[in-house]
């Protein structure tokens, strides 16, 4: 039982830390982690996904390339496939790849967000439920869980040094 405790501690743990350095320390180092709402852009970005995006240098933009940018109420950020850029004008034309039609206003420069540079399918969904209420709770319990746990294994360690001593 003692090992199952442990053992159980330690699994949660890891899955704890491995969520920490998909949802988290990717952004200390510079690079954003949006989930993907819609389905313009896919088979590359299916719903669901999340994409991690880095500033971008207007001198790196060129048709043919992904990025994201803020739409004009600068809080909405899509995420789609440049088609055409105005060099004189300081902006990009972009349609979604799933998209009949290209959007309807052009995008400024400034309106840049990033470029996506990775992609882990589901792992939005996940991120999504995390940051809801439940979500959260649902973390605070597995902490919880695992100081229980700990608790029970050195309780049950103690138990065995006495038996052993008796």
């Amino acid at each position: 039982m003692r090992h199952l405790c442990k053992w159980l501690a330690i699994g949660i743990c890891g899955i704890l830390a491995l969520l920490t350095v998909l949802l988290v320390f990717p952004g200390l180092l510079g690079f954003h982690p949006l989930l993907v709402q819609s389905g313009s852009m896919e088979p590359e970005y299916p719903v669901g996904s999340m994409i991690y995006i880095k500033n971008a240098d207007p001198s790196e933009l060129m048709e043919g390339k992904v990025v994201t940018f803020y739409l004009s109420d600068k809080e909405t950020l899509i995420t789609h496939r440049i088609v055409r850029i105005d060099m004189e004008r300081e902006e990009i034309h972009t349609k979604g790849d799933a998209n009949e039609l290209e959007d309807g206003a052009a995008t400024s420069f400034s309106m840049i967000a990033g470029m996506p540079v990775a992609c882990i399918p589901y792992l939005g969904y996940l991120a999504g439920y995390l940051a809801s209420v439940a979500g959260k709770a649902g973390i605070i319990l597995l902490v919880l869980l695992v100081c229980l746990l700990s608790w029970m294994d050195s309780a049950l360690f103690r138990q065995e040094k006495e038996a052993e001593g008796a």
